[in-house]
């Protein structure tokens, strides 16, 4: 497994979430400024309410793809050590994980790829574990088979 490979791809998932949240909030800013030209009244306020409300949802949710992105484009690309640390890959007997940020899973060279950040309570305990060690969590034991 490549980490630069998977580092980009986590990256491009992304960029197209923020794209999508951006493409949002314009659309909602445009459906406001059109609601403003043609309507007055107590239902008009509510409706221009509702929709502010909706824009600082997304603009929060914006704000925190884009520190996630910034955060996974600092992910390490090389391999250093034979631990698991922020950026490895650890294959287990059970799963592939991606030490990184948390978003949706991907597949990537015929296996899924799941994204976790290193604050997750399995990775807490995977963290700075070598191949063969075993990890019990949830009433599962995870042996770490590779590390990329």
């Amino acid at each position: 497994m490549n980490r630069k490979e998977l580092k980009q791809q986590v990256l491009t998932a992304l960029k197209c979430q923020i794209v999508n949240i951006q493409n949002q909030i314009a659309a909602l800013a445009e459906d406001a400024q059109n609601d403003a030209k043609s309507s007055a009244g107590d239902k008009h306020e509510t409706g221009l309410a509702m929709m502010h409300l909706e824009q600082e949802k997304l603009n929060n949710k914006l704000s925190q793809l884009l520190q996630l992105e910034q955060f996974a484009k600092q992910l390490p690309e090389e391999k250093t050590i034979n631990k698991v640390t922020l950026g490895s890959v650890v294959k287990t007997n059970h799963a592939v994980f991606y030490i990184s940020i948390p978003i949706q899973s991907f597949v990537y060279q015929n296996e899924t790829v799941i994204c976790v950040s290193a604050q997750a309570p399995l990775i807490q305990k995977i963290l700075n574990k070598e191949i063969h060690s075993e990890i019990n969590c949830n009433n599962l034991t995870y042996k770490i088979l590779e590390i990329f």
